[in-house]
């Protein structure tokens, strides 16, 4: 009898921690490969409050010399953290730099006979992953990545408000989504590219790098567009404006170049405003995180490449493409060109032009070489990169031709733009060297 009642006390103690930090003892299933809990270590019951962790030290096997190295953290650049919310979710997050190096969202939690802990959710790419490790008696807190390495955490004070979100969140594809236009403006669009990369310099880690698209009077004969590249980003302890309702944080979006600065924060993970720094009073843009900078049909579309595409063209692509990529500039081939050509850019990077001229005729009635008058267009495009062109494609004998060919390649490929065999194009293809 004595037996069963230390079993039923080790399972209150138990339940009482569960409780305290969020785990649904009763409701979801423990991880697998567990005991009864019998000779388990007793946890100690942890206030709702204290349910936050903090790295102190990782480790990992290097199989080149055999042997496990064993870092301290946080350092100035490297941090990692852990939420075990009570409702049964959690939040795990390794920084570098200004990048995440490894991130689960969409997480739960259980703990476990023996004191296993298990964390399944997903990583910044949406695969599945789960995450195993303990929870000691003194709730410090091991987890093991699924690459082997592993985390040491101890109970920390959990960060006030703009502690759950930082910097590494910007990172992503973000979509205008509310603002107040300014006057005359009948329509306009913007999006927001901020990009992860590795950095090899002093700091080490990684580094965000921004594009910014922005379209107005989009309903009239002249748009006005403004594109800025390899915007620098860099972190501000200040709020993006007085009375602002998100971050105590936020980021300048600069370049260096052409003198455009912008100021960009976060109210949630998936919703970020933004504003130029020269107007503190200005208008704030709002944006919503998207999936990707390609919209869904035209990824799916591109998931039939051929192995020898060279570009993709898309004739008038319906507004499931165009609308969500309409704040990229449009370059006019023709004055008042009806029909809009998307051009992406495949597998390696590729340079085009668009050339004035006409077309020889084979014996066989099909086109044949192309003579160029004038080169209207010439520039390269990038590896998954969209751009438009816009003019009329005429039924019968081209005006305009494209030429596309690789960086390393002598000879030009050659499209003439027209509605006659077999150059026609009635919707979208992959252009190809043959």
């Amino acid at each position: 009898m004595g037996r069963k009642y230390l079993t039923l006390a080790s399972a209150l103690l138990l339940a009482l921690c569960l409780n305290a930090c969020g785990s649904r003892p009763g409701t979801v299933p423990p991880p697998s490969g567990g005991g009864e809990g019998e000779g388990s270590p007793l946890l100690t019951p942890a206030s709702p409050d204290d349910c936050y962790w903090t790295a102190v030290r990782h480790e990992s096997y290097n199989p080149s010399f055999d042997r496990t190295e064993v870092s301290t953290m946080p350092t100035e650049k490297w941090w990692a953290d852990l939420y075990l919310n009570e409702d049964g979710t959690a939040l795990f997050r390794e920084v570098l730099g200004f990048g995440y190096a490894s991130y689960l969202i969409n997480v739960e939690w259980w703990l476990g006979a023996d004191n296993v802990l298990r964390l399944t959710g997903e990583d910044y790419d949406g695969e599945l992953v789960t995450m195993d490790g303990r929870m000691e008696k003194d709730r410090s807190v091991m987890l093991e990545t699924p690459y082997g390495d592993r985390f040491y955490f101890e109970p920390a004070q959990k960060p006030d408000s703009g502690g759950a979100l930082c910097i590494a969140d910007l990172e992503g594809t973000w979509r205008m989504t509310g603002g107040e236009p300014g006057a005359g403006e009948k329509h306009m669009a913007s999006l927001l590219n901020i990009e992860r990369r590795w950095s090899d310099g002093e700091e080490g880690g990684y580094i965000l790098r921004a594009e910014y698209y922005s379209a107005r009077l989009l309903d009239t004969d002249t748009p006005q567009y403004e594109t800025q590249k390899e915007l620098l980003v860099e972190k501000r302890e200040e709020a993006l404006s007085d009375g602002f309702s998100g971050e105590p944080w936020s980021a300048r979006l600069f370049s260096e170049e052409s003198g455009a600065e912008y100021l960009a924060a976060l109210t949630e993970r998936n919703t970020l405003h933004l504003r130029r720094s020269d107007a503190p009073d200005g208008p704030q843009t709002v944006y919503t995180r998207s999936d990707s900078f390609l919209p869904e049909t035209l990824t799916l579309t591109l998931a039939d490449e051929p192995d020898d595409a060279l570009i993709f063209y898309w004739r008038d692509p319906p507004a499931e493409v165009a609308q969500p990529l309409e704040a990229l500039p449009m370059t006019a081939l023709e004055k008042g060109g009806q029909n809009r050509i998307l051009l992406v850019g495949r597998w390696y990077e590729t340079d085009i032009q668009f050339c004035t001229g006409s077309a020889e005729q084979n014996a066989d009635g099909t086109l044949g070489e192309w003579i160029t008058d004038t080169v209207l267009y010439e520039g390269t495009l990038g590896i998954d990169e969209p751009q438009w062109f816009s003019l009329s494609i005429p039924e019968k004998n081209a005006r305009l031709c494209l030429f596309m060919k690789r960086p390393w390649d002598e000879s030009w490929f050659t499209w003439p733009i027209t509605d006659q065999d077999p150059f026609l194009v009635s919707g979208n293809t992959f252009l190809t060297e043959t």
